[in-house]
C-alpha cells in the first residue's frame, strides 16, 4: 500500500507521450508543435489551465515528444521559473538555460557573447552574488556562476552600473543581443523555450519575465510556451500595479496565444481526465478496488460542479488509504459508504463543507451545489427523459436522510432508511457523529 500516488521519474527531453499518455493529450501536443514549426513570427502560448490540472507534467512531456515524436526540428529548454526566482532580473537565468541545451561548436560560441550581454543588461544586481553564494552546488547555481565568472565578479558588476547609466549602451547591448540569438535560428531550426510554474514566482519576478521575453527575445523563430494560470497571472498583475489595471489587457501584451489541456479521454465513450487518473492511481497504490469503484461514481457526479482537480484527486486517494478499515468498507450497507466518501471529497476538495458537517451545519443546498444536483436528476417519475441520474438520486436521497434525522419527508424514504441497516431502525441524527468520529478523527493530512 501507498500513501501517496507514484510520481513518475521523467527525463526530460529523453522522453514523450509514447506508452504514458494517460490523460489523451499527445495529440494537443502534436498541434503545438506544428504550429511553432511553422510561425516565423515569434510566438508566446499560454497553456492555461488551474492549478492541479496537470500543465507541468504536459510541458515536460512535450519538451521530448517535439523531437522525438512530432518531428520537430527546433532546439528545446525547458525553465522552471519558480525554481530560478531567487534573482532578480530572469534574463541572466534565461540566458544560462539555452546555453546549456546549444550543441558545442558555433552556436556555443555565438552564446558566449549573449551571455556576457545579458549580464551587463541584468539589472539589479545586488542580490547575484548573495545568490551565487547561496546556490550551492544545484542544477540553478550553472547558469548564475557561469555569468559572474565570465563578467569578472565585482568589477563587471561596477561596469554594469555605469553601463546602465548610458541610454545608447542599453540599446546597443540589447540589439547585440538579439542578434546572437537570432544567429541561433538563422538556419531554419526554431528555438523553444517552456517556462513553467510563473503563476507561482512572486509579483515583481512574474512580470519581469514577461518583460524580458518581449524586450530581449523578440527575434523570428523564437517561440516560448508558458505554464500558467492565467485567472492567477491577472492577480499578479493587480498586485503589482494596483487593483484599478486592466490585467487582461496587459497580459495580451506578452501572450500572443492560449491554449487549454483538454479535460475527457477517449472518443465516443470519453471520460474526464480526473477519472482517468484516478482509477490508474487507486490501482498503484492499492486502493480497495471495489471501494474505488463507488469513489469513481461520485467523481463522475462531481468533477465539474466541484471543479475536481488532478491534483484535488491525489489528495483523495492519500485519505482513502487512510480510512480505517478501508477495505471493508465497500461492504458496508450503501448509506454508510456514501456518507464516508463524500466526507472524503470534501476534506480534500472543499475544506469548508467538511468543516460544516463536523459542526452540524451542513445542508442539503451544500450537497445539491458540490454535486451539481438538479431536481430534474433526482425525480425518478422520470427515469427514460434523460435527465434523470441515479448516482445522483441515492446520493441526495442518502444525506437528505442522513441531515434531516429521517424526520423530513423524502422520496423512498424507507428505502433510505434501511441503506444503513436491515430494517430501517437506525435514527438518522446518529449518523454524521458515528461516521466522523470512527473515520475522520485520527489523521489530518498536510497537503
Amino acid at each position: 500500500m501507498k500513501l501517496f500516488p507514484p510520481q513518475e521519474k521523467l527525463s526530460i527531453y529523453e522522453q514523450g507521450f509514447d506508452g504514458a499518455d494517460l490523460l489523451g493529450r499527445r495529440e494537443a501536443g502534436q498541434r503545438l508543435s506544428e504550429l511553432l514549426e511553422k510561425v516565423e513570427d515569434p510566438v508566446v502560448v499560454a497553456v492555461d489551465g488551474p492549478w492541479g490540472s496537470g500543465k507541468s507534467h504536459f510541458l515536460k512531456r512535450w519538451v521530448g515528444a517535439h523531437r522525438l515524436e512530432n518531428g520537430g526540428t527546433a532546439t528545446t529548454i525547458y525553465f522552471d521559473a519558480f525554481a530560478n526566482d531567487f534573482l532578480d532580473d530572469p534574463l541572466i537565468a534565461l540566458t544560462g538555460a539555452i546555453g546549456e541545451r546549444l550543441p558545442a561548436g558555433k552556436d556555443q560560441d555565438h552564446w558566449k557573447t549573449a551571455k556576457t550581454v545579458a549580464y551587463k543588461l541584468a539589472r539589479p544586481l545586488l542580490r547575484l552574488g548573495a545568490a551565487a553564494a547561496t546556490a550551492g552546488a544545484t542544477e540553478i547555481a550553472g547558469p548564475v556562476l557561469d555569468a559572474v565568472i565570465e563578467a569578472g565578479g565585482k568589477e563587471a558588476e561596477k561596469a554594469a552600473e555605469d553601463f546602465w547609466r548610458r541610454e545608447d549602451g542599453r540599446k546597443a547591448a540589447m540589439l547585440k543581443f538579439q542578434e546572437c540569438l537570432a544567429q541561433l535560428t538563422e538556419a531554419g531550426a526554431p528555438l523553444i523555450v517552456v517556462i513553467d510554474e510563473l503563476d507561482r514566482c512572486r509579483p515583481d519576478y512574474a512580470l519581469s519575465v514577461l518583460e524580458v521575453i518581449k524586450h530581449f527575445f523578440a527575434v523570428p523563430r523564437v517561440h516560448f510556451v508558458m505554464g500558467v494560470n492565467l485567472d492567477a497571472l491577472e492577480h499578479i498583475v493587480r498586485a503589482r500595479y494596483g487593483i484599478g489595471v486592466n490585467a487582461h489587457d496587459y497580459l495580451k501584451r506578452f501572450i500572443s496565444l492560449s491554449m487549454q489541456l483538454p479535460d475527457w479521454v477517449g472518443g465516443a465513450n470519453s471520460v474526464r481526465a480526473q477519472i482517468r487518473y484516478f482509477e490508474s492511481a487507486a490501482s498503484a497504490m492499492g486502493v480497495d478496488q471495489k471501494l474505488a469503484g463507488e469513489v469513481a461514481r461520485h467523481l463522475k457526479l462531481a468533477a465539474g460542479p466541484a471543479a475536481i482537480s488532478l491534483r484535488d484527486v491525489e489528495k483523495i486517494l492519500t485519505r482513502l488509504v487512510l480510512l480505517p478499515k478501508a477495505k471493508e468498507i465497500s461492504g458496508f450497507y450503501h448509506g454508510w459508504q456514501t456518507v464516508i466518501i463524500s466526507h472524503v471529497l470534501f476534506q480534500a476538495v472543499r475544506p469548508e463543507l467538511f468543516q460544516a458537517a463536523l459542526r452540524g451545519s451542513l445542508s442539503l443546498a451544500d450537497i445539491d451545489s458540490f454535486y451539481g444536483i438538479t431536481n430534474a436528476m433526482i425525480d425518478s417519475s422520470a427515469k427514460g427523459s434523460g435527465e434523470y441520474d441515479h448516482v445522483a438520486f441515492i446520493i441526495r436521497g442518502v444525506w437528505q436522510f442522513a441531515l434531516t434525522g429521517g424526520n423530513e419527508p423524502a422520496q423512498d424514504k424507507d428505502n433510505f432508511s434501511r441503506s444503513f441497516d436491515s430494517f430501517g431502525l437506525r435514527s438518522g441524527a446518529s449518523i454524521l457523529p458515528q461516521v466522523q468520529r470512527d473515520y475522520f478523527g485520527l489523521f489530518q493530512v498536510n497537503d
